[in-house]
């Protein structure tokens, strides 16, 4: 895993812990992001509670709740694991 994508999902792991990250993200395009699910190269992570999600997200889109949380419940384990495990970019987003 690369030194970014490592610190990536670190920031991920520890927001829910009140622990902060400051890492300098790239940001993509929209039509970056179109060209890596185009070629279903990325895992996608939305970070909004779970009303938002149930109200929409991008297709093909995981879970995983930033706000308000100490732990995760185990229904989002899978999704860390993928994190962790993962060689494809992780695109998060929020809105």
């Amino acid at each position: 895993m690369n030194r970014l994508r490592l610190l990536a999902v670190a920031a991920l792991l520890a927001a829910p812990l009140g622990l902060t990250a400051q890492i300098d993200a790239p940001r993509i395009t929209q039509a970056e992001f179109k060209k890596l699910i185009a070629a279903k190269n990325v895992v996608i992570v939305d970070t909004r509670v779970a009303d938002a999600f149930k109200l929409g997200h991008i297709p093909g889109a995981l879970q995983l709740p930033l706000e308000g949380r100490l732990t995760w419940p185990p229904e989002y384990e899978n999704v860390v694991q993928v994190l962790l495990t993962t060689k494809k970019p992780v695109v998060t987003y929020c809105a």
